[in-house]
């Protein structure tokens, strides 16, 4: 790993992008806008015939910009072969649907030059796109509401992540500490990797790849930040590290309160603990089980409430575990299996 004191550091910026020749323009103004200077631009484009490829290649040299064409995968393939074209000493993924604020890679980077850090992931406003700017939506603080009966339903978060702003437990149930509004009020903290945007030493990154097994890629980042933590990482939430995250119903791998996508997430959300299994020897079938067991039970006493919602839960609950039953027994068996083939099978048509 690079020595971060007293050197210029060199960053890369990976984005994928899809579909998104109306937003792009507020992206592309702020990184013109970066305060830090030093800094490339890795575009990963996967064709929509949108006007995207021209709209980048117009602004290629202003932003020592690369333009990679994603011909096949999907979204986490689309950042790791964006990886592969870095060669920055850090490499900073962002959505393609967020808008870094102007000191955004200045405020990255001065946090890898003052602290022994691996991974820094940032704060996110959303906001609605209001002529040439935009509106920041006013948030809640909203704390963690997780009590001990909580946890001990839902699952333990894994030793060593008891004091993370978000973490992984022995069921695979995935705890968010509290909103990003209750968090920046209260500075830095230990954090898995998670959001819009973060930022990884370029050395480290590079020697991992995550792609494939993934449509959606529901949580891959928390599995990133996983993968880091494992090896003995430190990574941190900094409130300081913004991003205007744009409202607008579509991320660049789904549409929401679409219902055959929104089942499809559900599902891979379930395949957290099978995505796991075997390499994080804390996670528990019998907590998975009760964890299940407790969501079942909470989507039944509110079906009148929200119908379809309710069922899209309960079939993503079945359907994930049954995918995950037979990626499990794969594995123990030692042969391969992409549960791929089966996620396919919910994929809009």
């Amino acid at each position: 790993m690079l020595e971060a004191k007293n050197c210029d550091l060199t960053v890369s910026v990976v984005v994928p992008t899809y579909k998104r020749a109306t937003i792009l323009p507020h992206l592309l103004s702020s990184l013109r806008r970066q305060t830090y200077r030093n800094f490339d631009v890795v575009f990963v484009v996967k064709p929509s015939a949108d006007g995207t490829e021209e709209l980048l290649q117009q602004t290629a040299k202003e932003l020592k910009l690369t333009q990679i064409k994603q011909t096949a995968g999907h979204i986490v393939d689309a950042y790791f072969l964006g990886i592969k074209h870095t060669a920055g000493d850090i490499v900073a993924l962002l959505d393609d649907d967020a808008v870094p604020a102007d000191d955004w890679l200045e405020q990255t980077v001065k946090l890898f030059q003052t602290q022994q850090l691996t991974a820094v992931t940032g704060d996110s406003f959303p906001v609605l796109l209001n002529g040439d700017g935009f509106q920041i939506l006013k948030e809640n603080e909203a704390p963690t509401v997780y009590t001990h009966l909580d946890f001990a339903l839902f699952g333990h978060p894994l030793r060593g992540l008891e004091d993370y702003k978000n973490c992984i437990a022995d069921s695979g149930f995935i705890y968010e500490r509290g909103n990003n509004a209750y968090w920046r009020k209260r500075g830095a903290a230990k954090a898995l990797l998670r959001g819009p945007s973060m930022a990884v030493w370029g050395d480290v990154l590079r020697g991992v790849n995550l792609s494939g097994d993934w449509l959606l890629g529901c949580a891959w980042e928390m599995v990133l930040g996983w993968q880091l933590w494992r090896q003995g990482y430190q990574m941190i939430y900094s409130p300081n590290v913004k991003v205007y995250h744009i409202v607008h119903g579509r991320t660049s791998s789904r549409d929401y309160l679409e219902p055959r996508t929104d089942l499809l997430w559900s599902v891979e959300a379930e395949l957290l603990f099978y995505r796991l299994y075997r390499d994080e020897p804390q996670l528990s079938v019998l907590s998975k089980l009760e964890s299940d067991l407790l969501r079942v039970v909470h989507s039944l006493k509110y079906l009148p409430s929200n119908v379809p919602y309710n069922i899209r839960k309960l079939e993503g609950i079945l359907l994930g575990n049954i995918i995950g039953a037979k990626w499990m027994l794969y594995k123990l068996l030692g042969c391969q299996y992409s549960p791929l083939i089966d996620l396919a099978r919910f994929q809009k048509r």
